[in-house]
């Protein structure tokens, strides 16, 4: 299975809900983050290694393959793995055999693999960066999580969720979600996805000391975030339209675009790093859009 999604979008969550609803859910799902881990140690936390495999192997380690065993193998950001590990991944998965580091014998698994990225892995593998077996190998079924902001409708369900399991967490009483505050949720763009409405829920529950979370107990870039009326900044002056006026019907989806960055930018007093983030794209991104409107940095 290979769940594709923005970072921060639940893949997680849907790996482990495939896990607790298939028969092998008495076992255990183990997850590995592959972009997070240097690629040589990556192998060895993958297929384990035996003793003396390396300098300061001392013991023996049993890598997350084995520990599967049964049950289900979570690979996360698995579009950053190395090619080379690649091919390693690809070898235990079509045979159900892994071989630890310094070992000389295979080691039968019984692993479902459950796959996550962020990257579009078809243009990985056109650009050679992903193997092609090992792609439609993983893409057997693919699911396809579209961002928060994509999905407002889910907001109310993931904000009860959250609310009564970290007052849980924190031996807090379930508290109250008031109708202002979850407007604020929900009118919010969440450019960090499910993760970052969860950790803004945590810090609510912390900071609430009543029955009810009010808005004033969210993170302050929730607070200060208000839907912006796509306008024309002063910033943008054009012989038709020399004022901070509404774009007019029939204007084009690019000075759309070109008037909905700049009018953020300014709200964000220039910050370009803010903006980026309310706007759901990287700092790369937004440079590059700020380049083709000739914009200074300045502005």
């Amino acid at each position: 299975v290979l769940v594709c999604g923005e970072t921060g979008t639940g893949k997680e969550l849907i790996a482990q809900a495939l896990h607790q609803n298939s028969d092998r859910s008495e076992n255990e799902i183990v997850s590995i983050n592959c972009a997070s881990i240097p690629d040589l140690l990556l192998e060895s936390e993958l297929f384990g290694h035996e003793r003396g495999a390396f300098t300061d192997a001392k013991t023996r380690h049993i890598g997350k393959f084995e520990r599967a065993h049964n049950g289900t193998l979570f690979l996360d950001e698995v579009g950053d793995m190395p090619l080379s590990l690649q091919a390693k991944l690809l070898r235990a998965v079509e045979t159900g055999k892994i071989e630890r580091l310094g070992g000389t014998r295979p080691i039968p698994v019984d692993v479902r693999v459950v796959a996550a990225t962020h990257c579009n892995l078809a243009e990985a593998v056109d650009n050679g960066t992903f193997r092609k077996d090992l792609y439609y190998r993983l893409n057997a079924v693919s699911l396809s999580l579209p961002p928060l902001r994509e999905r407002r409708e889910d907001i109310s369900v993931l904000v009860e969720y959250f609310v009564e399991k970290h007052c849980n967490t924190y031996a807090q009483p379930v508290r109250k979600v008031v109708p202002e505050t979850l407007a604020r949720l929900q009118n919010y763009p969440w450019p960090g996805n499910v993760r970052e409405l969860e950790n803004a829920l945590i810090h609510a529950v912390i900071l609430a000391d009543g029955e009810a979370i009010l808005p004033v107990h969210l993170p302050e870039e929730i607070l200060a975030f208000q839907k912006l009326q796509v306008t024309v900044p002063k910033a943008i002056h054009t012989p038709e339209n020399q004022h901070n006026t509404p774009l007019p019907l029939g204007t084009s989806l690019k000075a759309v675009e070109e008037a909905f960055i700049l009018a953020t930018l300014a709200w964000q007093n220039g910050n370009r790093t803010r903006t980026a983030k309310i706007l759901g794209i990287s700092i790369r991104t937004l440079q590059n859009r700020l380049k083709d409107y000739k914009v200074s940095n300045g502005l």
